[in-house]
């Protein structure tokens, strides 16, 4: 099953600084089999927070990581049944949200407006379809959207509207 892994921190002045610090667990995990793709990037609204995102991966390579990050990690993993993350990953903007459930709501309750906003989302302008959404295996009251934009500009006017 497909997997991606985001891996969000606090990111280290050699990280903000140069996003190649990953090299070394970029190697690593090229090199794991099942590996299909990997994405980093530092969060254009606080600047302070990196990502790390792999797909197909599920070997522990986070002490790699390490050297990236002042603090500790927040992990989710989601699996992609049905769709493929790749385009909006790929895009030029990814927007990553995470919702956090009100307790006593289960994922399964909720996902029909999943299914609405993703479709809503796939047809808005300057989106890179397919977005995803999933909910966390680690953490049962989270689930992650991820959706491609043009730019940072299209994404801030979509959420807007």
């Amino acid at each position: 099953m497909f997997t991606i892994r985001r891996i969000a921190f606090t990111a280290s002045t050699s990280f903000a600084s140069d996003a190649n610090i990953f090299s070394v667990p970029l190697g690593i995990v090229r090199s794991t089999p099942g590996f299909v793709s990997a994405f980093r990037g530092l969060q254009i609204d606080d600047g302070k927070t990196g990502y790390f995102i792999t797909g197909g991966v599920y070997s522990d390579f986070q002490a790699a990581l390490r050297p990236a990050a002042t603090g500790e990690f927040e992990v989710h993993h989601v699996h992609a049944d049905a769709v493929n993350p790749t385009t909006a990953l790929s895009a030029p903007t990814t927007e990553f949200v995470l919702f956090t459930l009100k307790t006593g709501v289960a994922p399964a309750e909720i996902s029909p407006f999943f299914d609405d906003l993703a479709h809503g989302l796939n047809a808005a302008s300057g989106a890179h379809p397919p977005c995803l959404w999933a909910p966390s295996k680690v953490s049962g009251n989270h689930i992650l959207v991820f959706v491609g934009w043009d730019t940072v500009q299209v994404c801030i006017i979509n959420n807007l509207s």
